[in-house]
C-alpha cells in the first residue's frame, strides 16, 4: 500500500485502512454517516438560507457605499462597530466597484477577503503547529461553519487575536499591535490583556511587558489620532448601543428564559430590536442586574484562578508554555461570551484560531458545538424564535456544550503546570 504525507494529513492510494477503521468499531461509521449528513445540510444552509445575512451584508455593503461617496464614519453617519471594523467592511466595497458596486458582487468579494483570512490563520497557526494536529482541526472547524463564516467580518479581528497570541513570547511589541487591533476591530479581546499581562508578570520577564504595552500604546496613538484628526466624535457611540441591548435570545440567559417559558414558569415575547432577536419579559430588569453583578465577579475570580496557575507553572517549570497560554486567552474569551447578554452565533469565530490547540477533546466539543449553532442559525432560526420546543433544547444543549468546553479549557489550565516541562522556546501541544 503507498502512501504520502501532507501538513496534518495523510492520504492513502487504498482504501483498506478506512475500511478497516470504520468496520473496528461500529461508533465509527455511524459518526462518519453523522457527518456526512451535516455536510449535506450544511451545503443547503449555505446556498439557500442565504437570505438569513441579507441584513448585515446589506448593513455592510450601505456603510462601504457610504464611505466610498465621501461621508464619513462617526461624524456624517453612525454605526454599532469600533472603528478598526471598517477596514473589512470597506475592502470588499473598493474592489467591487471593478464589477458595478452592485451588492452581488460585493458579496463576492466580502466571501473571497473571509477565505482569505482564512488562509491567513492557517498560516499562523502552521507557524506553531509542530504536532502537525492543531492545522486540520482548524480547517475541520471551518469547514463546519461555512454558513457563518464566510458572512460575517469576524475573521478579521479573529486572526488579529491569533498574531497576538502568537506573538506574546517572542514579538511582544507585534503582539501589543495586533491586540490592540484586535479590541479596534472587535471589543472582545480586550479580556486578553489581563492574560498577557499575568503571562509577562510570571514569566518575570518585564521587557515583554514593556514592549506589549508599546506596541499597545502605538495603535492607540494611531486611532487617537486618527479620530481627532477626522472629527469622528461618535467614534465610541458603539459602547453605548451595546449598554442598551436587552437579553439577546441566543445567549445563555435567554436560553434558560425559554427553557423556563416551555414548563409555564415565565412568559415571555420575543421582539426585533438593536438588529437582533431579544426576549421581553418581566424578569429581564433582574436577570440583566445579575449578568451586570456576576460579570466583574466572574472575571476577578477568573484572573486569580490564572495567576495561581501561572505562578504554579513558572516555580514548576520555570516558563509558562504555549499551550497554557493559549488554553487561557480561549478559557478567558469564553467566559465572556458564555456571560455576554448577547450571544450571536459568529462570536464563536473568535475562538477557532485558539481552540484547535487544545486537548482533542475540547476540540471534539466545539466541531459539535459549531455545528449545533449552525442547526439554530441559519439554519432553523425561525423555529427558534416561534419558541418551538425542539429547536429551545437544541438551543440549550449548545449552550451547554460551550459550558463543557470552558471546564475543559480550565482543566487544562490547572493542568499544565504538571504535565508541562521546561523549554527553551514555549512550544504549542494539541
Amino acid at each position: 500500500m503507498s502512501e504520502f504525507k501532507i501538513p496534518g494529513m495523510q492520504l492513502v492510494h487504498d482504501n483498506v485502512v478506512l475500511r478497516k477503521y470504520l468496520t473496528k468499531n461500529p461508533r465509527h461509521g455511524l459518526v462518519l454517516a453523522l457527518i456526512l449528513i451535516y455536510l449535506a445540510l450544511e451545503s443547503y444552509y449555505l446556498f439557500f438560507r442565504f437570505h438569513g445575512h441579507i441584513q448585515d451584508l446589506t448593513l455592510y455593503h450601505g456603510i462601504a457605499l457610504k464611505m466610498l461617496d465621501g461621508q464619513m464614519p462617526f461624524r456624517d453617519f453612525r454605526i454599532e462597530y469600533p472603528v478598526f471594523a471598517l477596514i473589512p467592511i470597506l475592502l470588499p466595497g473598493i474592489l467591487s466597484q471593478l464589477a458595478g458596486g452592485s451588492f452581488e458582487s460585493y458579496v463576492c468579494w466580502f466571501v473571497a477577503q473571509n477565505l482569505g483570512l482564512a488562509v491567513g490563520i492557517a498560516w499562523i497557526i502552521a507557524q506553531s503547529d509542530t504536532t502537525g494536529k492543531a492545522l486540520p482541526r482548524f480547517f475541520v472547524a471551518t469547514l463546519f461553519f461555512l454558513p457563518l463564516f464566510l458572512f460575517r467580518f469576524d475573521p478579521f479581528p479573529a486572526i488579529l487575536t491569533a498574531l497576538a497570541v502568537a506573538n506574546v513570547s517572542c514579538r511582544p511589541f507585534i503582539s501589543g499591535m495586533s491586540l490592540m487591533a484586535s479590541v479596534a476591530a472587535k471589543l472582545y479581546s480586550i479580556v486578553l490583556m489581563p492574560v498577557f499581562g499575568l503571562y509577562c508578570l510570571f514569566n518575570r520577564d518585564i521587557t515583554k511587558w514593556i514592549w506589549l504595552v508599546a506596541g499597545c500604546g502605538c495603535i492607540c496613538g494611531a486611532i487617537a489620532g486618527g479620530i481627532a484628526w477626522a472629527g469622528m466624535d461618535a467614534a465610541l457611540d458603539f459602547m453605548h448601543y451595546h449598554l442598551l441591548r436587552g437579553i439577546q435570545i441566543e445567549s445563555l440567559a435567554g436560553g434558560i428564559l425559554l427553557l423556563l417559558e416551555q414548563t409555564g414558569l415565565v412568559e415571555l415575547d420575543v421582539a426585533h430590536s438593536f438588529g437582533a432577536m431579544h426576549l421581553v419579559t418581566p424578569l429581564s430588569g433582574p436577570v440583566l442586574q445579575c449578568i451586570n453583578i456576576m460579570t466583574p465577579l466572574s472575571f476577578v475570580l477568573m484572573a486569580s484562578f490564572l495567576a495561581w496557575a501561572f505562578y504554579k507553572t513558572a516555580s514548576t517549570s520555570g516558563s509558562i508554555t504555549f499551550r497554557q497560554l493559549n488554553a487561557a486567552a480561549a478559557a478567558q474569551i469564553l467566559l465572556f461570551i458564555l456571560l455576554n447578554k448577547v450571544l450571536s452565533p459568529q462570536y464563536l469565530i473568535w475562538l477557532l484560531p485558539l481552540v484547535p490547540f487544545c486537548r482533542f477533546r475540547a476540540s471534539l466539543i466545539f466541531a459539535v458545538t459549531l455545528m449545533l449553532t449552525i442547526l439554530i442559525f441559519p439554519g432553523h432560526y425561525y423555529s427558534l424564535i416561534s419558541k418551538q420546543l425542539l429547536m429551545v433544547v437544541i438551543l440549550n444543549i449548545r449552550n451547554a456544550l460551550l459550558i463543557w468546553l470552558f471546564i475543559e479549557l480550565v482543566s487544562e489550565i490547572a493542568s499544565a503546570y504538571v504535565t508541562q516541562s521546561v523549554s527553551g522556546r514555549p512550544t504549542p501541544s494539541a
